[in-house]
């Protein structure tokens, strides 16, 4: 099987920006044709007992993407990941909180790869 060319490229992603409202940014589309692979984050509407869990899971994926030398990068924002990633001993990764649209986020990817897609 050949490799992944998103591979030690990874977006945590959050939902709003997944599933975009109509004329909003198709973050993925973007994230895609950067060769950044994707992790979504649970939608800040799911209540903190199932929302918790899931955050847990991400932060252990991103521990072990920092091991391995990936970049991580966040896209939007996600209420309780901070802590997840802080029980592991992790801070956040660079972040975009609010991407003005499509020429904004690739900046920004661009500015946040080091690792080279293979």
């Amino acid at each position: 099987m050949e490799g992944d060319e998103r591979s030690f490229r990874v977006a945590l992603v959050a939902a709003e920006l997944v599933n975009p409202r109509r004329g909003g940014l198709d973050a993925l589309a973007v994230l895609e044709r950067n060769g950044w692979g994707v992790m979504a984050l649970p939608a800040d509407w799911y209540p903190d007992a199932v929302a918790g869990p899931l955050l847990e899971q991400v932060a252990e994926q991103v521990d072990e993407f920092a091991r391995h030398g990936y970049d991580v990068v966040l896209i939007g924002t996600r209420a309780g990941l901070d802590d997840a990633l802080a029980k592991l001993g992790r801070t956040a990764p660079p972040a975009l909180p609010q991407p003005g649209g499509a020429q904004e986020l690739e900046t920004f990817l661009h500015a946040s790869a080091t690792a080279a897609p293979r």
